[in-house]
């Protein structure tokens, strides 16, 4: 169980199916829960899980052509190689934190929070692998949360936005693949049962989305349907986080009334159009 202190709550974190200890909190948050736990808020959602028990014929036989294609060529022509970085070296953490929010920047994503970071690699939950190219250059970061017998994809970094030259993308998609096998490989000689890759786009719309579902796929997997839960323990829990979700709630509320607007507006000139061509 991990534990963090805010200023006014302590919030624990499980994962899979582990079991809280005896230790005192505010509200727990369960991920990537097989079943849904009793007494607890649950929403279900689905990720991608990679059978690492079978033998490694087997795995290779499962991905893609075109995976296995890049993975090659990032290996054996681009000369890419890959790393495990010590993420109990605060230097380390530091220069993922920096590549990472920049990534996030260019996201509109939140920075990460190095205090979770911190946490992790304190308990040796912490997984970090790099991909560098020939000249040493990094090109994509993993870290991941390891457990004995699963591991679960958290970040995949890269800074590929930043780069207008669509050759070096690709290239950095193709490191990408060879990180991700050289994670699946390490992970089975450890014992390691199964790698999930954090969740899957059960959606039709987000083009975005849709390629990541792609990427996945690749790897030979299977979808699963999986379950976050939260549990509120104290009276101060429930009041400040219905306090708290309140107020995002009003923060996002312009946003959304204006999307509204712009929905009936476009309903209405839509409208007009077709009552006009039926005249």
């Amino acid at each position: 169980m991990l534990v963090y202190h805010s200023r006014f709550l302590t919030r624990a974190e499980i994962w899979f199916d582990d079991e809280p200890d005896d230790r005192r909190v505010d509200w727990i948050l369960y991920r990537m829960r097989s079943h849904p736990v009793p007494g607890t808020k649950c929403k279900p959602f689905h990720t991608f899980l990679v059978d690492l028990t079978v033998s490694d014929n087997e795995l290779l036989a499962r991905l893609h052509k075109d995976t296995i294609h890049k993975i090659k060529r990032a290996r054996d022509n681009e000369k890419v190689v890959c790393e495990t970085p010590d993420p109990s070296d605060p230097a380390v953490l530091d220069q993922f934190e920096e590549v990472y929010n920049r990534f996030a920047a260019r996201k509109g994503l939140l920075p990460v929070q190095r205090e979770i970071l911190d946490n992790l690699a304190e308990v040796g939950r912490l997984d970090l692998s790099l991909a560098k190219d020939a000249q040493g250059n990094p090109l994509v970061y993993h870290a991941n949360y390891r457990a004995k017998e699963r591991v679960s994809g958290t970040y995949s970094v890269s800074l590929y936005r930043e780069l207008s030259d669509s050759s070096v993308r690709n290239a950095i998609g193709r490191a990408n693949r060879y990180l991700t096998w050289y994670d699946l490989l390490r992970y089975k000689a450890d014992g390691v049962k199964a790698f999930d890759f954090g969740g899957w786009y059960t959606g039709a719309t987000d083009e975005a989305l849709l390629k990541i579902n792609e990427f996945k796929r690749g790897f030979g997997g299977q979808i699963v349907r999986e379950y976050q839960c939260e549990q509120i323990l104290t009276l101060k829990a429930m009041v400040l986080l219905t306090v708290a979700d309140l107020l995002n709630k009003a923060r996002t509320w312009p946003q959304r009334s204006k999307q509204v607007l712009e929905n009936h507006v476009h309903a209405q000139t839509n409208t007009r159009k077709v009552s006009a061509s039926l005249r």
